[in-house]
Formats: C-alpha cells, sequence, structure tokens
C-alpha cells in the first residue's frame, strides 16, 4: 500500500512483497530455525 500511494505501478509493489517474503524464506532455511507465525 505505501509503495501504491508513492504513484507506482501495481506491478513494483507486487515484486517487492514477493522479494520480502523471498527473503525470509531463505532466511528460515539458511538458518534452520523453525518458522514463527507471531514473530
Amino acid at each position: 500500500e505505501r509503495i501504491l500511494e508513492k504513484k507506482k505501478c501495481k506491478k513494483v509493489a507486487l515484486i517487492a512483497v514477493c522479494n520480502k517474503l523471498l527473503r525470509q524464506a531463505f532466511g528460515i532455511l539458511k538458518n534452520k530455525i523453525q518458522y514463527q507465525q507471531n514473530y
């Protein structure tokens, strides 16, 4: 929503969310820790 408020297109916002989720997933795998939903 913040990216869309800056007059960026929806695709840019979607890619930003995808990148954030990928970084979290790889961080969990790399450090071999369990996912904590309420972190």
